[in-house]
């Protein structure tokens, strides 16, 4: 006889409490079987052998903690709803034990209750195992389906100095027209993606572009509007050279079955994004993933008085705000950002970006487009505004309820400051984690210098003129007792507060000399910190170093931050004469954020000019920072100055730089760091 009963896993240390499991269930008409549990170290085994449908465990009588079991779960059995069970509950307990990894709480006293949570519990679990087991079939009909779509034919148009000048029928179905219309290409584009049409289009007519699709606007026949991806390439039209425009056929799919499988069960249908339980099991992903490289951080975006505007429009309409709100969030958003629908009116985002720094621009750029955008309701216009939580995610953050309760609490600070803000994360106990980090990192610091456990790893500068070189950023590793990478930024501010920068600068500086003695590379870029400008010993030092290893001064540039050349301008300055003198090249990196930036331009001797990465962040939709940018560089080519663009992530962002006249750029858009030299 087939055993058609339910199995469970219960995770208790009393008999007691697995009996009123299964007598409770099947008193409601659940056939289960139970599989008792009393130590943590079974549980991964019995998620394994038993292929429980629910978990179910009772808090008061389980020797670890829910976030340690939700995370063996999470490793073992992400699918397996866990639902906790204890004396009493109240919507405080119950939201915690979700923020844990629970899918609810109950009670022991509420039975009907436990029954419901198990019953929809059970039934979200068989949909998503039958949904699941449906791919087989849906990548054959993926397959039958590009077979068909190949044979169809792409938008194409051919563009000859921003014309139009042949296009086939199916670009004009793409667009919306009538009829076929040739004539300027930038009329049938919104003014966003005007500019990057632009730099797209020279770079690509220079031979430049690298076939990287575009994310623009078109403006369709009757006024509406249409994300695309497009791409071009170099070619020729009635014998000219022109630009060929095409957007795939097969793009115009709307999801891979894999897609509408996680839109089916994990997205919310009203705004596209992760319900709030999918998305925490996707950060916890995240956490447990190092990072690609910089920093991350989860912001928690709230409306300000959201109450007031339902009061005024009603709660349908009132949702169709939020429906809008969050397609200006898709319109910001990064390829890797991770987004959710939290509850409510409320969002989080997961951002992965190249400094904090960044981070904050486009937390602050997403408020003010917020703020200025016109949301159309109920035959009404409403203005809106929001407060952004920052959390960052640190070396030490592996809990997601503290992570998502330390995003809510900046939230609700910048709300009772009035709203329409940014908030950074506040620890109160900063002092005393920064003292307890500082006695961590300075150990495996000097540790790391003493038994060279440091490696360079080398980001490409590429140029934008077509000039062909080897010219590469240098990056900071360091390998710890481990054997894993640590990246740079989680050690440099307690070496920065303990005095160990010089040290870790002439590491950097001789492991370069010697990347330049056995590569054949036109330049590296090498950091000096603010101890090393103050060092009046590091000119003769370094002269030294590259004469022993017969390296030419010239393939040496060295950079100095925006900020601490600011603090420090005069000895920087003379600093940067000495090294030209030598035969150094000097540049000032992160520029464009301080107070004065215009008199560190006008004022210092340098070769190269690093705008910031927190610039690039914005650039393709900002058309004012765009401005502000163009202005640093014409400055800079008034001087003779090269720019390079850090921190460059997509292709909008290189299209717009094309047209701007940046010299050069850096960033993961380009190529993730090389290992070139290990020390």
């Amino acid at each position: 006889m087939n055993d058609t009963s339910v199995p469970l896993i219960v995770l208790t240390s009393r008999q007691d409490d697995v009996e009123l499991i299964n007598r409770t269930l099947r008193d409601a008409g659940h056939a289960v079987r139970c599989e008792w549990v009393q130590r943590m170290d079974a549980v991964a085994g019995a998620l394994q052998a038993r292929d429980p449908q629910l978990m179910l465990l009772f808090a008061e009588h389980f020797p670890e903690p829910l976030r340690e079991v939700a995370k063996i779960r999470q490793q073992v059995a992400p699918m397996v709803p866990l639902v906790v069970v204890q004396k009493t509950a109240d919507e405080t307990a119950i939201s915690e034990a979700m923020r844990a990894g629970a899918q609810d709480l109950v009670s022991v006293a509420q039975k009907h209750r436990l029954c419901a949570v198990a019953e929809r519990e059970l039934r979200a679990f068989r949909l998503e195992r039958a949904l699941n087991d449906t791919l087989t079939s849906a990548t054959q009909y993926r397959k039958q389906l590009k077979s068909f779509l190949a044979g169809s034919v792409d938008a194409i148009a051919h563009v000859q100095e921003g014309i139009v000048v042949e296009a086939n029928q199916a670009w004009a179905d793409l667009l919306g027209q009538t009829e076929l219309q040739l004539g300027p290409l930038m009329d049938s584009f919104d003014a966003n993606s005007q500019p990057v049409l632009k730099g797209a289009l020279i770079a690509c007519a220079k031979g430049h572009w690298n076939g990287e699709p575009l994310k623009v606007t078109a403006v369709t026949g009757d006024g509406s509007t249409l994300p695309l991806k497009l791409s071009m390439e170099s070619a020729f039209f009635d014998g000219e050279p022109a630009i060929k425009l095409s957007v795939p056929r097969e793009a115009e799919l709307r999801r891979e079955p894999e897609e509408l499988l996680e839109k089916a069960v994990h997205v919310d249908p009203v705004t596209g994004f992760y319900h709030r339980r999918r998305f925490i099991e996707l950060l916890t992903d995240r956490l447990d993933a190092p990072p690609r490289g910089g920093v991350r951080a989860l912001a928690y975006l709230r409306p300000d008085k959201f109450g007031e505007i339902e009061d005024e429009v009603g709660p349908l309409a009132s949702e169709e705000i939020i429906v809008q709100l969050a397609q200006l969030l898709r319109s910001v958003a990064h390829d890797n950002d991770l987004h959710g629908r939290f509850g409510g009116t409320v969002f989080t985002i997961v951002l992965e970006r190249g400094t904090l720094r960044d981070i904050e621009a486009w937390a602050e750029h997403l408020i003010a487009q917020i703020s200025n955008h016109i949301f159309e309701v109920a035959n009404k216009t409403l203005s809106l505004a929001c407060t952004i939580g920052l959390a960052e995610i640190g070396p030490g953050t592996d809990r997601v309820e503290g992570l998502i309760s330390d995003a809510e609490r900046a939230n609700q600070r910048g709300r009772k400051r009035g709203g329409n803000q940014v908030v950074l994360e506040e620890t109160s106990d900063e002092s005393t984690r920064v003292q307890r980090f500082d006695a961590l990192w300075v150990h495996q610091i000097k540790a790391a210098l003493v038994e060279n456990r440091f490696k360079l790893v080398h980001l490409p500068i590429a140029s934008l003129t077509g000039k062909a070189s080897r010219v590469y950023d240098t990056v900071l590793r360091m390998i710890d007792q481990q054997g894993d990478e640590v990246a740079a930024t989680e050690f440099m501010a307690a070496a920065g507060r303990n005095g160990l920068l010089r040290p870790i600068d002439r590491w950097v500086i001789a492991a370069s000399a010697g990347l330049c003695a056995k590569q054949n590379l036109d330049m590296v870029f090498v950091k000096l910190s603010h101890e090393s400008v103050l060092d009046a010993t590091l000119l003769p030092w370094v002269t030294q170093l590259l004469a022993e290893q017969h390296v030419n001064p010239a393939r040496f540039c060295f950079q100095v931050s925006e900020e601490n050349a600011t603090q420090y301008l005069k000895q920087t300055n003379a600093l940067a004469e000495q090294l030209k003198a030598a035969g150094f090249y000097f540049a000032i990196e992160h520029f464009g954020i301080g107070r004065d930036p215009m008199r560190v331009l006008s004022n210092m001797a340098m070769n190269y000019l690093k705008v910031d990465g927190s610039l690039m962040q914005t650039l393709s939709l900002d058309t004012e920072l765009q401005e502000r940018v163009r202005g640093f560089i014409k400055a800079a080519e008034k001087r003779k100055i090269l720019t390079i663009a850090e921190r460059v992530e997509d292709a909008n962002t290189m299209a717009v730089l094309f047209q701007l006249g940046v010299s050069y750029v850096q960033g993961h858009y380009l190529h993730e760091p090389d290992v070139v030299l290990e020390g």
